[in-house]
């Protein structure tokens, strides 16, 4: 709890920095960046079945990773999944592998849980995270809409999978 403040700060920076090319309606995106306030993260870490991760550079969080354990996909809704649901870092400490090794942990984790796979969604506009996706070993397995009225042409979201092996 004691990182929500920080992480509310690092949160929005981030979704904007990354995707405020999609919204056309000031007040759609407030409610967007809203979900990435102390508040939102206080409520996330309070559940059972949130983990969280802080990447730092010289003792100050510049990003994050968010799981939850138990989440089915939504392409075929195979049970017993972990859900990437956000990882995100601020733009200066991209390209240093600290998103890798925030992956590294939440599989690690997700491993111990005895989960079989990771799954995660991102903006089908966003082409270097897909890239990233790609790379870090997951595999398209369909599309879905997002969630919230952002600007026309820009809904469409891809969901990756990648098998978690016990070895």
């Amino acid at each position: 709890m004691a990182d929500a403040p920080a992480l509310g700060v690092i949160g929005p920076a981030t979704y904007a920095a990354s995707y405020g090319y999609l919204w056309d309606d000031p007040l759609a995106f407030a409610e967007q960046l809203h979900t990435f306030s102390a508040d939102a993260f206080r409520d996330f870490i309070s559940r059972e079945s949130a983990r969280l991760w802080i990447a730092e550079l010289f003792g100050r969080p510049v990003g994050f990773l968010a799981m939850v354990t138990g989440s089915p996909e939504p392409i075929t809704f195979e049970g017993n999944g972990g859900e990437i649901a956000r990882i995100y870092l601020l733009p200066g400490a991209q390209g240093r592998g600290l998103g890798r090794m925030l992956l590294n942990a939440a599989e690690s984790e997700a491993r111990k849980e005895h989960l079989k796979y990771a799954w995660l969604d991102v903006m089908a506009s966003a082409s270097t995270a897909i890239d990233t996706y790609r790379r870090w070993g997951f595999v398209d397995i369909g599309t879905k809409l997002f969630p919230r009225p952002v600007r026309k042409g820009f809904h469409d979201m891809v969901v990756f999978r990648k098998t978690l092996s016990t070895a």
